[in-house]
């Protein structure tokens, strides 16, 4: 099979996957939605109890939240929301469950990603153009990382094909542009969910591309 005709059957970055998939897009798109507003939410100062609900005295959330600190428990719900987004993901982009190997490398890059949030929002009034190029390139980071582990590669192996560096640097501009938005306006909450699932809809063409 020559290579016009590999690269013929490869996905585009706006190739639709099916109703099915992209329901599952959705799905996942609206769990990571609510753990960023969470998570926000818990980084604004509101009272945990009334952000997580009845979650917070049954799981004993506050003995956590007191050892690590307001920034660190944060960190650890988006991580657990962002945890549960990316094996839904790889699971559909693979069509099987994950395995050990899968859910280390997941929790892994899950723990990076909800880092990168924290991080940038903490950036942001001490100088808006160093958050905004941290937030970025942070990002592109992790979700080549994500990409690798979708594809089975290891973790930092740069891809070498110009439509997935293409599908990435978009992914990640589209979620960075949705986050910068809705983080200045919570009213614009509409904004983070439209980069969202723009992200993740071009994240799963961008996993089928060898």
């Amino acid at each position: 099979m020559t290579s016009p005709e590999v690269r013929q059957k490869q996905p585009g970055l706006l190739h639709f996957p099916g109703l099915g998939h992209f329901l599952v897009i959705v799905v996942f798109t609206g769990i990571e939605i609510v753990g960023l507003i969470e998570w926000l939410a818990l980084s604004n100062g509101r009272n945990p109890a009334t952000v997580l609900g009845q979650a917070y005295p049954i799981l004993q959330l506050g003995a956590i939240s007191s050892r690590v600190g307001t920034t660190g428990f944060t960190a650890i719900v988006l991580a657990i929301f962002l945890l549960v987004e990316h094996i839904i993901t790889q699971a559909d982009a693979t069509g099987r469950f994950i395995s050990g190997k899968q859910f280390v490398e997941i929790l892994t890059f899950s723990s990076l990603e909800s880092a990168i949030w924290v991080v940038w929002l903490k950036l942001i009034p001490v100088n808006g153009i160093l958050a905004i190029t941290f937030f970025l390139a942070a990002l592109f980071v992790e979700h080549h990382i994500a990409d690798n582990v979708k594809k089975g590669l290891s973790f930092f192996k740069l891809s070498s094909t110009r439509l997935v560096f293409t599908g990435l640097l978009v992914l990640t501009i589209s979620e960075a542009v949705g986050a910068v938005v809705w983080v200045g306006n919570q009213n614009l909450l509409a904004v983070l969910i439209v980069g969202s699932l723009l992200e993740h809809y071009i994240a799963r063409n961008v996993g089928l591309i060898r």
